[in-house]
């Protein structure tokens, strides 16, 4: 059974082929693709909307670090296929769930560690861990090791 994001990503992709959105029609196709394979997957279990949320940030994940690559190998911002790869990854922004800024983030460190009442910074390893566990998807992870460092003064 199809997740609501997998419905609406389905409408995205109608919308963008009527539109003529080459950027939008190659990044929800991808991600469509990706849906299927892991649903076709030998063993596959069944896939929520959490499922969906991952593929698409590590689809965007894929093309940041082929971004990257071509970068270190001399390739300039205004290449094609570069341009092509950064708009995709803003066009697929809007299907995930909005990331914790700093401050948000900070906050919700020093209130896992109060609750937790870690001070030391050995213990760090296991406010991230929580925070990470509860909160993935929703808040950077070096965000949340530098901000618990710092509060932990390690």
């Amino acid at each position: 059974m199809a997740t609501e994001l997998e419905i609406r990503l389905g409408d995205e992709l109608k919308a963008c082929m009527r539109a003529g959105d080459k950027v939008g029609l190659a990044a929800v196709r991808m991600v469509r693709t990706r849906i299927m394979e892991r649903r076709t997957a030998k063993n596959a279990a069944e896939i929520k909307e959490e499922d969906v949320v991952d593929i698409i940030r590590a689809y965007g994940k894929v093309l940041q670090g082929s971004i990257d690559e071509l970068k270190s190998g001399g390739a300039s911002d205004s290449e094609d296929n570069i341009v092509q790869m950064r708009a995709e990854i803003a066009y697929l922004q809007r299907f995930l769930p909005k990331m914790m800024d700093e401050a948000q983030t900070a906050a919700l460190v020093a209130k896992v560690l109060a609750e937790q009442g870690i001070s030391d910074p050995k213990q760090a390893g296991k406010a991230t861990g929580t925070i990470m566990k509860e909160y993935k998807g929703l808040v950077d992870a070096g965000l949340v090791s530098r901000l618990i460092k710092a509060q932990l003064g390690g």
